[in-house]
């Protein structure tokens, strides 16, 4: 590969839940809002659950424990300018108390509750294998192949 060939992005993400509610992160690009679960790249020499630590611990403020991985997902846009691996942990917090913080994407953070997460706007769409997962406590794929927008 030669160095302008464009790198695949490593993003760990955790599906936190607590009580009625999910932990989500609100982004803003392009004059577009949107949610994510909580997570970001993976750093060099830094395993998947460090990255995971780490990018809680700077998105909220909020330490967990990792637990299982859940699903594995391609995020690949049609014109190919990029390509995000997404592994999608399942983890606890070892708290309520969030300390968001805000940047130039990421607005925040939020205990949204579950009745509202189906009528939002997920990147990557995992809404339907997450409540799935909460309806049954099983996953039925590990690997959901590629996805891009809704």
């Amino acid at each position: 590969m030669s160095e302008k060939e464009p790198k695949i992005r490593i993003r760990v993400a955790a599906l936190i839940l607590r009580e009625d509610r999910i932990l989500l992160a609100e982004h803003e690009k392009g004059g577009r809002r949107y949610w994510l679960l909580p997570g970001g790249g993976v750093e060099f020499g830094e395993s998947l659950e460090e990255a995971l630590q780490r990018e809680l611990m700077e998105e909220a403020g909020l330490e967990i424990e990792v637990g299982d991985l859940l699903w594995t997902l391609d995020s690949i846009p049609p014109d190919k300018h990029r390509h995000v691996l997404n592994l999608i942990f399942r983890a606890e917090a070892l708290s309520d108390q969030l300390i968001p913080v805000q940047e130039k994407v990421l607005q925040g953070v939020k205990w949204m509750p579950l009745e509202d997460f189906p009528s939002l706007t997920l990147y990557p769409n995992t809404k339907k294998e997450i409540l799935a997962y909460l309806d049954s406590g099983r996953i039925e794929a590990i690997n959901l192949g590629v996805r891009w927008g809704d």
